[in-house]
């Protein structure tokens, strides 16, 4: 069986001592694409790996837009963050030139696990999700969405702001974690759904991501390791890494009652025409 990884962060430190001999390691079994997700600090190594090994493709943030200083009611820094936005438009876009293997963008990125949801809140975390998806949208790149204790809020940006911008979506919803009709509305936008090892888990999360696979089709889904994280069983608390997503394969077979050839075979089809990777 070939897998593709659609989200990894093999720049992790977790990863320094043995990447490259994970690399070649994975290949032999089976992993035929990853994208690694990764900031503008970690593009030079980013670069390099991107370079040594054909099946490393690269989906990338350019976050320096974002200041400390853009805090508190977003009319009065719209401006300024435009300007920003234009910026980070152009290096992106001359980074895209320079190498092809930049495939998407993001994390685009809300969350509200550690931060309490308040009215401005949410209208600043909202206000810079609808900013990453412009950059996106601009450059050409894939937008690949990061929405922690976030479902509606991420929703309603991508449909109301993302939408009507840009016609059809074609986006990822990395690490999924809301509602399965939800999961079905963003697939009817053009978005797919990202399975994790979290399939394999017995915790609520796990159990809900179960519920997500059991109503949306293989044709609206890609899997991802989220590698250093999201072990699936029976590896949950050790290091996670691309050579694991046949647990989630073999999870998400079970579920959905098909054969594990079938779910690498279409999972890894829908990601390549995410990704237009040839």
């Amino acid at each position: 069986m070939k897998y593709f990884d659609a989200h990894a962060h093999y720049l992790d430190r977790k990863f320094k001592r043995d990447r490259d001999e994970l690399f070649v390691e994975m290949q032999r079994e089976g992993v035929e694409y990853i994208v690694d997700c990764f900031g503008e600090k970690d593009m030079r190594l980013g670069l390099q790996l991107a370079k040594k090994y054909p099946f490393y493709y690269m989906c990338i943030n350019d976050h320096r837009y974002v200041s400390d200083g853009f805090h508190g009611k977003v009319e009065k820094y719209e401006h300024l963050a435009n300007k920003r936005v234009d910026e980070s438009v152009e290096r992106v876009k001359k980074l895209c030139a320079e190498n092809k293997k930049i495939v998407g963008y993001g994390e685009c990125y809300i969350d509200f696990r550690k931060t309490e949801k308040t009215p401005e809140g949410i209208e600043e975390q909202t206000f810079w999700l609808s900013k990453d998806l412009e950059i996106a949208r601009r450059t050409g790149l894939v937008p690949v969405i990061h929405s922690g204790n976030a479902d509606q809020e991420s929703f309603d940006v991508i449909k109301n702001t993302d939408m009507p911008d840009y016609g059809a979506g074609r986006g990822m919803m990395h690490c999924y974690l809301g509602p399965p009709q939800m999961a079905l509305d963003y697939i009817d936008m053009g978005y797919l759904i990202s399975v994790t090892g979290l399939v394999t888990h017995r915790s609520a999360r796990g159990k809900n991501l179960v519920e997500v696979v059991k109503q949306i089709p293989l044709k609206g889904m890609v899997i991802e390791t989220d590698c250093p994280y999201l072990t699936p069983e029976p590896f949950r608390y050790k290091r996670n890494d691309s050579g694991l997503l046949r647990l989630t394969v073999e999870a998400i077979a079970e579920i959905k009652n098909v054969l594990p050839e079938e779910v690498a075979e279409i999972t890894t089809a829908n990601a390549k025409a995410l990704f237009r990777i040839k």
